[in-house]
């Protein structure tokens, strides 16, 4: 999620046209009244002259007007853009959420479909923080959950997989990749992550590919459990284990 600015070309804001028509004829009025009146544009340069500064103001005060639209626009998608960061975003980890998560694997399923792309979750639990909290504090397990954070973003490959924080210690990646390769990556995470974390966390994980056929949801869910199945087996030191392969 990031921030984009409007470039300089851009067309003028949306329901403008009225505001133009109008600066345009004020433009004009002074031309129209005098040729209306005398049948004439004008009879002397001082009129020329006087007509024409009147047009320029007009033009002048429309422009100025327009500038502020555009900039008051640019001001409104930048504030948009930042509540929706904030409403995607993991505040603790920069993840982004479950929110997120679910928006962004609708996408990824539909073109993983269409490319006829392998598509894979890898469903991340951090084993035993609520000891790691009455031990050391909440700051530690906070700690601990930033650690996992900035290690998912730094395993993650660029345009290819994406990380979130659905729970307390609970993370997903949606890996464009076959069930071999999001297990691949489910070994540098485990790595990366016992180098980082403060205090000797581990991770259960599960890893699921998908047959596109399952909705999201259940895409979900059957990540969810195998995760809980390796958890649950005290398999959390082998990253990738997983009964159903065994």
């Amino acid at each position: 999620m990031s921030r984009t600015t409007r470039p300089a070309t851009d067309p003028p804001p949306r329901g403008s046209a009225p505001l133009l028509f109008g600066v345009l004829l004020l433009a004009l009025l002074p031309w129209a009244s005098r040729y209306l009146a005398t049948g004439e544009l004008s009879h002397s340069p001082r009129e020329t002259w006087t007509s024409i500064a009147a047009s320029a103001v007009a033009i002048a005060f429309g422009i100025w007007i327009l500038v502020l639209l555009r900039r008051e626009r640019a001001t409104n998608a930048r504030h948009l853009a930042d509540l929706e960061a904030l409403t995607l975003s993991d505040p603790l980890t920069g993840l982004g959420n479950r929110r997120a998560l679910e928006r962004e694997l609708a996408r990824t399923m539909l073109r993983s479909r269409r490319l006829d792309h392998p598509l894979s979750l890898l469903f991340l639990d951090v084993n035993e923080l609520k000891l790691v909290n009455d031990r050391f504090g909440h700051a530690a397990g906070d700690d601990t959950l930033r650690a996992l954070g900035a290690t998912l973003r730094q395993c993650s490959r660029d345009g290819a997989d994406s990380g979130y924080r659905v729970g307390g210690d609970e993370f997903v990646l949606i890996v464009l990749a076959d069930r071999e390769g999001a297990e691949r990556l489910a070994r540098r995470i485990h790595d990366g992550f016992n180098a980082r974390s403060p205090h000797q966390s581990r991770l259960s994980p599960g890893v699921v590919e998908w047959d596109g056929a399952l909705s999201a949801s259940e895409l979900l869910n059957e990540a969810d459990k195998r995760m809980y199945r390796n958890k649950h087996m005290s398999r959390a030191s082998t990253p990738i284990a997983d009964p159903e392969k065994e």
